[in-house]
């Protein structure tokens, strides 16, 4: 986030640190985060997937450039980027950061695209809108904004709204942030720096492990950070956090910027609206490190400089000079294959060639060749330009388009060199995942314990099984408790599985939807995402405090029906637009127009604002379709007229949810025997066992599947379809495995 900080000379800083304005005053956005997940070609982070290019400048946390090969899953970084006319996300700056639990930051600035009742889109960003949001100027689509906000409970929420051009609003209202313990406070104000700040009732006071406070639990002395807007010649407390005084960073001398040098003198560059003076001192070096002289300090040239700001004679010397000069020879790029040749292709509109030594993958890095990619499929290309200047592709990797994300918090049960288990859930642990101790501080899986509250982030891999992507420790004492948020899988008369999962339900707990109404377990659906509070009751298992249900939702199984413009599936209608992106199992992009009624398909959508009232909560209101996944063909297909009669009967599994094993049914109809193949699938599409495929006779058959793939090894938790052809027939239903 963009930084402006005061020292006893508040009223010059303002004059001097106006924000540096935007390149071209173009839309964009910043962000910080945790990585989830991580490929050559993107990364993802709050559930956002960004495009890393060749002009993506990547610094660590002491502002060194480093490759992408240097970013790990877990990491906290800031990324600054823009969302393209393609309807990707591409990131332009990333730094990593120093991790701790403080509140991700978010801001976004440009046209307004999409404005409802309690939400509002910048960027391809969606804000949620609370009580406590304020608002300058009318909102309009098409309207530029420039919103602030940070991340809660999954979600972008809003804190203030401006109208105008990147920039103007801190031209207008100056942001400032003061850092340091309070020394005076009193009903409405409280002093920091010397300087007095006003405490509406909008604005947002937090403690260290950002639980709400108010102003009555303050106190002289406390260290705090305040972000304040000079409103009226009066500073105004939009955001008041609690700090530890080790955290607090007390120089605000200290200035950072990144940009064109725009003016040069023999003594002095101005960058933006800053002019920095050169001294002996002053260290210039190129990307590599390499010395440079002061020469190289051209109009034009894009710097990152480190300087600080001389309060006796109002100065700013440069420390350190970083000349950036990107490698003209080396490509990245993601997006749509738009032609294929014997031996290139072409991506965004750059023609591509491959030879034997190109490395082509799938998404789980599974090695493809040339003519098993298509026009329209996703990539992600490196690229080196040669000496004819062709360019000869290293890498092409399809890219994916959905990781599901899960979190679980409660004490470790288990704990091996490569596994975590929480809440009877083994998450795996991959090597340099970050794992932070209680204070922040970097620790190793080996320093944890059993019976230690841990809260794990995770994502649900394609074969089912779920993968840490952050370890954090947690400072209270280890209990009972237990938090976890993701996917609900199945639901029974008194329970429902989330994550791998099972819940129990009880007259205690307390059911609300998105907006907080209060609902019944018979409101719930699978498919639905949902943050889970819940408690390990002796005899019993985990029963749950409170389900909250998220603006999102999961959904899989067969379409009911297909429009142009949407699918039925279970009862939920999913609108179909320009942005849904619809792939097959191998997520290779197909046409709306090429699904039919009865295909298996996994849905992954957003309420629609209007949407979703008390009572109804997800069975027939509408949701938007993000992502659509088309496992297979449609469940029943016949090939002649509908008369043909039906082939066999499928009935549903038992018991399901199962532990080890489950038994499926089916009865064949007709006078003789007929070829029959069963078959057990993961939510991908992909064929995890084959358990008949032989002729049978007439009459009821039975088959138990013990969760083991065609090796034997033990499968996963989570959903599976198993599918029964008999002839030219299919039908499809689901099981969930609970280990």
């Amino acid at each position: 986030m963009r930084r402006i900080v005061t020292t006893g000379f508040l009223a010059f800083l303002l004059g001097l640190m106006v924000p540096i304005a935007r390149a071209d005053d173009h839309p964009g956005f910043e962000l910080e985060g945790t990585i989830e997940a991580l490929d050559q070609a993107t990364l993802t982070l709050h559930g956002i997937t960004f495009n890393l290019t060749a002009t993506t400048r990547i610094r660590n946390a002491a502002g060194h450039p480093i490759p992408a090969s240097q970013l790990q899953v877990g990491q906290r970084i800031e990324l600054a980027g823009h969302f393209g006319a393609d309807g990707l996300y591409y990131a332009l700056k990333i730094k990593l950061e120093e991790p701790d639990d403080s509140t991700d930051e978010v801001e976004a600035w440009g046209p307004l695209t999409a404005l409802t009742d309690s939400t509002l889109t910048v960027q391809g960003l969606t804000f949620y809108l609370s009580a406590t949001t304020q608002v300058s100027g009318r909102l309009v689509v098409g309207q530029r904004l420039e919103v602030e906000g940070i991340v809660q409970g999954g979600r972008f929420v809003a804190l203030e709204i401006s109208s105008g051009r990147a920039g103007e609003i801190e031209e207008r209202h100056p942001k400032i942030e003061l850092e340091g313990p309070i020394t005076a406070i009193s009903d409405s104000t409280l002093e920091v720096q010397g300087h007095t700040v006003r405490v509406l009732s909008t604005t947002r006071i937090v403690g260290d492990n950002d639980q709400p406070l108010t102003l009555a639990d303050l106190q002289v002395g406390v260290f705090v950070e305040i972000k304040a807007r000079l409103l009226n010649g009066q500073l105004v407390a939009l955001v008041i956090e609690v700090e530890k005084p080790d955290r607090a960073e007390m120089d605000r001398r200290k200035v950072e910027i990144e940009g064109i040098i725009l003016e040069r003198t023999d003594s002095t560059f101005t960058v933006g609206t800053l002019t920095f003076h050169l001294t002996p001192v002053t260290k210039i070096e190129g990307e590599d490190d390499q010395p440079l002289t002061p020469a190289a300090l051209q109009v034009g040239v894009f710097v990152e400089v480190k300087g600080y700001l001389d309060p006796t004679t109002h100065t700013l010397y440069a420390l350190k000079v970083q000349v950036e000069q990107p490698d003209a020879r080396e490509l990245e790029l993601v997006g749509h294959i738009e032609a294929l040749g014997s031996d290139s292709l072409v991506v965004a509109g750059i023609t591509i060639f491959v030879d034997a030594n190109t490395r082509i993958e799938d998404p789980w890095e599974q090695p493809l060749t040339l003519a098993d990619l298509k026009v329209g499929l996703l990539v992600k290309v490196e690229a080196r330009q040669r000496d004819d200047g062709t360019y000869l592709a290293l890498e092409i990797k399809i890219r994916k388009v959905f990781h599901p994300v899960v979190e679980i918090e409660g004490p470790i049960e288990a704990l091996t060199d490569s596994t975590i288990t929480v809440a009877g859930q083994v998450f795996r642990v991959r090597p340099g995942v970050h794992v932070l101790g209680p204070n922040g501080q970097v620790v190793s899986l080996t320093d944890l314990q059993v019976g230690q509250k841990v809260k794990v982030r995770g994502v649900v891999h394609p074969d089912g099984t779920y993968w840490a992507v952050r370890i954090r420790a947690k400072a209270d004492q280890p209990d009972d408790a237990i938090e976890l948020e993701g996917t609900i899988e199945s639901l029974g008369p008194d329970s429902l599985v989330v994550a791998g999962v099972t819940v129990f339900v009880n007259a205690n707990t307390q059911i609300l939807a998105y907006d907080g109404t209060a609902i019944t377990l018979a409101d719930l659906q699978t498919g639905l995402i949902v943050e889970i509070k819940a408690l390990q009751q002796p005899g019993v298992g985990l029963v749950a405090q409170q389900i909250k249900v998220e603006d999102f939702v999961e959904a899989t199984g067969q379409a009911d029906s297909v429009r142009a413009d949407a699918v039925i599936l279970q009862q939920v209608t999913f609108l179909i637009n320009a942005q849904t992106v619809v792939v097959n199992a191998q997520q290779q992009p197909i046409n709306w127009s090429d699904i039919q009624p009865g295909q298996q398909v996994v849905v992954q959508g957003r309420r629609v604002a209007s949407a979703g009232k008390a009572g109804t909560y997800l069975a027939g209101t509408t949701y938007v379709a993000d992502y659509v996944t088309v496992l297979g063909n449609a469940s029943t297909t016949n090939t002649e007229a509908p008369a043909l009669p039906v082939a066999f009967e499928l009935a549903p599994s038992y018991p399901n949810p199962f532990r080890q094993q489950t038994t499926i049914r089916f009865t064949l109809n007709g006078t003789g025997p007929q070829p029959v193949t069963l078959e057990i699938y993961n939510v991908l599409g992909q064929r995890v066992r084959m358990l008949i495929q032989m002729m049978l006779p007439p009459g009821l058959h039975e088959v138990t599947w013990d969760a083991t793939d065609e090796t034997g090894r033990p499968v996963a938790s989570g959903l599976y379809l198993y599918r029964l052809r008999v002839g030219n027939q299919v039908q499809t239903r689901s099981m969930v495995l609970m280990r």
